[in-house]
């Protein structure tokens, strides 16, 4: 996330909010890292997507 948002410019505050909300459906939850962990890569990759 960190090397993505670098290459967008952006901080990885400004991604790591949508990217909360696409995984957990509310914009407070654990912290973004250990949301992913706890989905699994197929399930946040699943989430991710249906919000593009």
């Amino acid at each position: 996330m960190k090397v993505y948002a670098e290459a967008k410019g952006l901080k990885l505050g400004k991604l790591a909010q949508p990217l909360r909300a696409a995984l957990t459906g509310t914009n407070v939850s654990p912290g973004i890292f250990d949301v992913l962990e706890v989905l699994g890569r197929d399930e946040a990759l699943g989430r991710i997507n249906d919000h593009v």
